[in-house]
């Protein structure tokens, strides 16, 4: 296999890293939208692309310096120079088309790469149609006549979903990462912003949630594994199609088309069997997320006199001073002696304990137990099948209820309608929830109003 570089010119990300980067980035957008533009019949031609560029840096006013630190004056001189930049740097070519024209050409992989990057930008997510069923009734039909078809559509929809749910994944964890690891100092708002809009929209209403329901695994694996297998354990059915495999790939040597029709149906069937683990890996950052998210929502909305509340507002100080005089709140010193009265803690030589009889008689004062049965159910409370239980009681005999009705007399009542929400969409819940197209205010806080719903109800 050629190496990447001998397909790509060496100096084609050069352009990525410049000092110009963003505007070199924003004119290939520009480039790539008018090389398919329809009022230029898709012929790139050069005057009308300069034309486009053109107009990008007259309302751009930005400087544009180029080798030797010369730097271009007006937008022509600028738009010329971009597309002779991008010209040395392999991004794209010049073809004569007659008549004194000229088209600009992006080549093959430029498109490839300018089109990932417009995806990028736009935060576009992957469509999902329902693949793990289409897999399922191409191997539930499965003819020989057409087994290579079948093999190549099968296999393509099986790596569509899982680059799908690794995609998910690294999502989740990047949603993680702003909100627990990196240095963003949000306020409740962009929290809530952030939970109940684009994590909504980027894991409820994602592929996700439909292999959780309408097109879930476990609902056609076996039949999957019985085809694929009664296909793969046919030494006939594999030479047949091995033969089309000749054809259709122009292979010289049979043994080269009989091993990548082989490892098409190998990655077909370990995919399937790797898939649930996959589901699963996701299924603990969603819960890691969403506890996460539910722990900085305490912390945000915390104003006790108590103890955590004290040390809430405290951090929250902190937190906001860029340069803060810790001498103030704490005396902090080198101890450089150890005795009797420090804090460092002697080891001592490991004794093996010896158990004792537990006294099932013994008398427990009901403050103990009081303070042990809210220390357990604390760690409960948000769990979903909790949440589940306090909708239920919420709704009663009513089928529909608004999250502006709840009452939200605590910090963990907030919390609660917020996991209302998130766990909505979760296997095992008996309500659901729908958005409206309105904003409520509770207090400091500003959300988009919905309804909370037993399942099944229609509105």
């Amino acid at each position: 296999m050629a190496h990447l570089f001998e397909r790509i010119p060496e100096t084609l990300f050069t352009v990525l890293s410049s000092p110009n980067r963003k505007i070199y980035v924003d004119c290939l957008f520009i480039i790539y939208d008018a090389t398919n533009s329809i009022e230029d019949a898709f012929q790139g031609e050069r005057n009308y692309v300069i034309g486009k560029l053109i107009d990008y840096f007259d309302e751009q006013k930005s400087d544009l310096r180029i080798e030797e630190d010369e730097e271009a004056s007006t937008s022509r001189q600028k738009a010329v120079a971009v597309i002779n930049v991008l010209k040395a740097n392999g991004w794209l070519g010049e073809e004569e088309l007659g008549d004194y024209k000229t088209s600009l050409n992006l080549f093959d992989y430029s498109i490839k790469i300018i089109d990932l990057l417009k995806r990028i930008q736009q935060d576009e997510q992957l469509e999902y149609t329902g693949e793990i069923y289409t897999v399922y009734s191409l191997l539930a039909s499965f003819e020989l006549e057409n087994g290579y078809t079948i093999i190549e559509q099968a296999y393509h929809k099986i790596d569509d979903v899982l680059r799908t749910l690794k995609t998910l994944r690294a999502n989740i964890y990047r949603y993680y990462h702003d909100l627990v690891k990196s240095n963003k100092k949000d306020n409740l708002q962009e929290v809530l912003e952030r939970l109940l809009v684009d994590y909504k929209i980027n894991f409820f209403d994602s592929a996700y949630y439909k292999l959780k329901t309408t097109d879930s695994l476990p609902r056609y694996k076996r039949s999957i594994m019985e085809n694929i297998n009664r296909i793969y354990n046919s030494e006939s059915m594999l030479e047949e199609l091995a033969l089309q495999a000749m054809k259709a790939k122009n292979y010289a040597e049979f043994n080269d088309a009989f091993n990548y029709i082989e490892a098409r149906i190998r990655y077909i069937r370990d995919s399937i069997e790797a898939m649930e683990y996959l589901i699963n890996s996701i299924d603990e950052k969603n819960e890691m997320y969403i506890n996460a998210a539910a722990s900085k929502i305490m912390f945000l909305t915390n104003t006790s006199e108590d103890f955590e509340g004290l040390l809430n507002r405290l951090f929250q100080i902190i937190l906001k001073e860029k340069q803060f005089d810790y001498s103030q709140i704490f005396n902090l010193f080198r101890a450089r002696n150890l005795d009797d009265a420090s804090l460092y803690t002697v080891r001592r030589k490991r004794v093996d304990p010896i158990p004792e009889e537990i006294d099932y008689d013994q008398d427990i004062p009901e403050d103990i137990k009081r303070e042990k049965l809210r220390t357990i159910m604390k760690q409960n409370v948000f769990s979903k099948v909790e949440i589940n239980k306090h909708v239920n009681y919420l709704l009663e005999d009513k089928e529909v209820i608004k999250a502006s009705e709840v009452p939200l007399e605590t910090n963990e009542d907030f919390v609660k309608l917020i996991l209302i929400f998130l766990y909505s969409k979760s296997i095992g819940m008996s309500y659901d929830v729908r958005l409206l197209t309105y904003d409520v205010k509770i207090g400091d806080i500003r959300f988009s109003e919905f309804e909370i719903m037993k399942k099944g109800t229609r509105r």
